[in-house]
């Protein structure tokens, strides 16, 4: 079990989207996993989603931190994770444009990740959304 967060990310004016990349290479145990995204810009939660990862699987997850109709507008954004199971999961993040084109400065690879305890993760708590990914 870990939780791991980027820490607090000025986001790239060129950054649209977090795409975050997950993968579960152990072959036969299925990892939970929770996405909270925070807009650091005004202290909500963006997103808060929890979902099964299955065994051998990657996954691809897009948060909006722009979004007009949504009224996202994330200047500073941070992204915790939680997983049941860490010893064969990887999460890594980049900040993209509408194009999916990397901007500098908005990838944290899970070599960078920071440990941060239950208590901290669940700060501005909303409540996960729930899902299953077996593959995309």
């Amino acid at each position: 079990m870990a939780y791991l967060s980027t820490g607090v990310i000025n986001k790239h004016p060129n950054t649209t989207i977090s795409l975050i990349e997950l993968v579960n290479l152990d072959p036969s145990i299925a990892v939970k996993i929770r996405v909270k995204v925070i807009n650091w810009s005004d202290g909500a939660t963006i997103t808060d989603t929890e979902f099964t990862l299955h065994p051998n699987t990657l996954i691809n997850f897009l948060v909006f931190l722009v979004n007009s109709d949504l009224g996202i507008n994330a200047e500073k954004f941070e992204i915790r994770y939680y997983t049941s199971h860490d010893l064969q999961v990887f999460i890594n993040s980049y900040g993209v444009d509408n194009f999916r084109a990397n901007q500098e400065g908005n990838t944290v690879l899970f070599k960078s990740l920071n440990p941060i305890t239950k208590t901290a993760f669940n700060l501005g708590n909303s409540g996960p959304n729930t899902g299953s990914v077996t593959s995309l």
